[in-house]
């Protein structure tokens, strides 16, 4: 049984970006890579990727009991996570506060991409390498999301 394949032009390499910085006192570099079917986001502290995670981006703009565009009401809630976004390790996550930071990462993520584009509908997967998430508060994360925006 033969299958037929048909194939899509896209540009090669793929898009790219990368930026770095300080994020929760560590040096952190961020980088994008834009695919026809995914964008894959990586986050590393100290060269480590040790947790992977992906959020589909289809299934918010389709949801039934979502018609409409989900829009921050004010500036101070603009970094929260939209609710209709799920995000899911695929690899990695062995240690709670790892997966609890990760996935809240990775649905930021994808609600800053969807803000950006509201029509996306690739899937996000982010790679994590963070030296120490335990120990990350609110400016931390907030550090962490902004090299990603840089990015994106």
């Amino acid at each position: 049984m033969a299958t037929n394949y048909v194939a899509q032009p896209a540009p090669f390499p793929a898009a790219s970006k990368t930026s770095s910085g300080v994020a929760n006192n560590t040096l952190t570099s961020v980088s994008t890579i834009t695919f026809t079917d995914k964008l894959l986001v990586t986050v590393s502290q100290a060269g480590r990727l040790a947790h992977w995670i992906h959020v589909p981006l289809a299934t918010a703009s389709a949801d039934p009991m979502n018609p409409g565009h989900y829009l921050p009401v004010d500036s101070e809630n603009a970094l929260l996570p939209r609710h209709d976004l799920t995000a899911t390790t695929v690899l990695g996550g062995t240690k709670r506060e790892d997966e609890v930071i990760g996935q809240t990462l990775a649905t930021t993520i994808a609600s800053a991409i969807l803000m950006k584009r509201p029509s996306e509908e690739r899937l996000l997967v982010v790679g994590l390498g963070l030296q120490d998430a335990s120990t990350m508060g609110r400016s931390g994360f907030e550090e962490i999301v902004g090299l990603v925006l840089d990015c994106l």
